[in-house]
């Protein structure tokens, strides 16, 4: 099995396409919302953009989608037997189409909230003005909001999408991409991965002080 075997293999049957869509769709509508704000801002008496930043944070704020990111993490990582039983042997499939499409939620939000921040973000980066910025960097917990630091959100929330796709399917409740690849793989190659993977992702979740 080649690299681009492996990546071809690695991609959610939706295809890239229904990524590109609906990141364009929410980070569109964040960017729009942020900007209209903030030129209504500039000719109104009443801080429109103030209010909307601060309204659409306490829904959207870094904190919720790190939430929802750890919360879909977890799951994941106690679910994953009952996922690779279904899959090998045919036990508790029932089961595991219920947990996947469960788990598939956290991670279909979180993307949909990151692809709103990424908007807001991307629109302060372009034209906000100074209570704004000031507003977007207190409730995302971001300071000096850069290129790179949308960039890195956008990569890591592509994340979600590909983990979230991968596991469920909507049209067929079935699983693909990553998450077949890594189910199809020898058990003495999976399981150290999947005892590793789990391992850390508990330590930096629920270890956290």
């Amino acid at each position: 099995m080649n690299i681009q075997h492996i990546i071809t293999a690695s991609i959610p049957n939706v295809g890239l396409k229904h990524l590109l869509s609906n990141y364009l769709n929410w980070a569109g509508v964040g960017f729009i919302s942020a900007i209209l704000a903030g030129v209504l801002d500039q000719h109104a008496d009443v801080p429109y953009a103030a209010n909307y930043i601060s309204a659409v944070n306490e829904a959207i704020g870094f904190k919720f989608w790190l939430l929802l990111v750890a919360i879909g993490t977890l799951l994941l990582c106690l679910c994953g037997p009952i996922f690779y039983l279904a899959h090998q042997h045919g036990q508790l499939l029932h089961l595991s189409i219920k947990l996947r499409r469960f788990i598939y939620m956290f991670f279909l939000v979180a993307f949909d909230e990151g692809g709103l921040m990424l908007g807001i973000l991307t629109a302060n980066l372009i034209y906000a003005s100074e209570r704004a910025a000031l507003l977007v960097t207190k409730s995302f917990l971001f300071s000096d909001v850069g290129f790179f630091t949308i960039l890195l959100l956008g990569l890591l929330n592509a994340v979600l999408w590909w983990v979230g796709e991968s596991l469920y399917d909507s049209n067929n409740a079935n699983y693909s991409g990553i998450v077949r690849l890594l189910l199809d793989s020898p058990s003495k190659y999976l399981l150290p991965g999947y005892c590793v993977f789990s391992g850390l992702a508990l330590y930096l979740i629920v270890g956290q002080h």
